[in-house]
């Protein structure tokens, strides 16, 4: 039984929204984690000091990278998890108080390596503004080469088919969704949990729907379609090389 849980947080910078993401784990109702924060970039050992103050729980784990990039601290962050799962949360979110004990028994029963979950969509003053529903079950293989279909911050999986994979690769908007294609090559058994577990911050600072990341996903598209050339890598290739040139640069948003 998978029971002990790494949660792995990266900040990267001291805003009103991280005291409540980080209690917002703190306040779980399953409670045997260890909370690994990842403080990295030019502020990480402020951060570091701030975090030490302000909560002294001990489930926390502080590391510290002056390399302010998500993907490494991420990787840095699962090294140091000592336990099977891996909850992934973001600094500027909040996560409901049943989310790991709802995601730990559904990956449980149904025997799966990674399980995503829905999103409440909030604004900067942490009202609802919205919902985001993700695809589950078979859709989730079928709409993957044209759409990341998991929301990374509500992510759980096992630690070591994370490890298989050699961890996060690359990208500054888009690392997740490279992740999941090479887990797609693992024969990753996923899933998505039809229920809102966490709230989404939809903000000016957030960086989806970046211009970068929809390079960085054509990218990843034409590596998929040179390594496997059928029809629909190259149709998703297609699909991403387009979106490219018509999505404008904007920061995040609730589409």
């Amino acid at each position: 039984v998978l029971n002990m849980v790494s949660v792995v947080m990266a900040v990267h910078r001291l805003d009103k929204y991280l005291d409540d993401a980080i209690l917002s784990i703190l306040n779980q109702t399953f409670t045997d984690f260890e909370f690994i924060i990842i403080a990295n970039g030019p502020e990480a050992d402020s951060l570091k000091k701030y975090i030490q103050k302000k909560f002294s729980d001990y489930r926390i784990k502080i590391i510290t990278s002056t390399i302010p990039q998500l993907a490494y601290a991420l990787n840095l962050g699962i090294d140091h998890a000592k336990h099977d799962l891996i909850a992934r949360m973001d600094a500027d979110d909040v996560a409901y108080p049943e989310r790991l004990s709802r995601q730990i028994k559904f990956l449980e029963k149904n025997s799966l390596d990674m399980l995503g979950a829905n999103l409440e969509l909030i604004n900067q003053d942490g009202e609802n503004i919205g919902n985001r529903k993700l695809p589950v079950g078979n859709r989730i293989n079928n709409i993957l080469p044209y759409k990341n279909c998991f929301a990374h911050n509500t992510i759980l999986i096992k630690k070591d088919i994370l490890v298989r994979a050699r961890g996060y690769n690359s990208g500054f908007n888009s690392e997740d969704y490279d992740l999941w294609l090479r887990l797609k090559k693992l024969g990753v058994r996923w899933d998505n949990l039809n229920e809102n577990l966490l709230k989404y911050r939809i903000h000016q600072n957030a960086s989806q729907r970046r211009l970068l990341g929809y390079a960085e996903c054509s990218g990843y598209a034409l590596r998929e379609f040179i390594l496997k050339k059928n029809f629909k890598n190259l149709s998703a290739f297609i699909f991403h090389f387009v979106k490219s040139l018509i999505r404008p640069d904007r920061s995040k948003s609730a589409g």
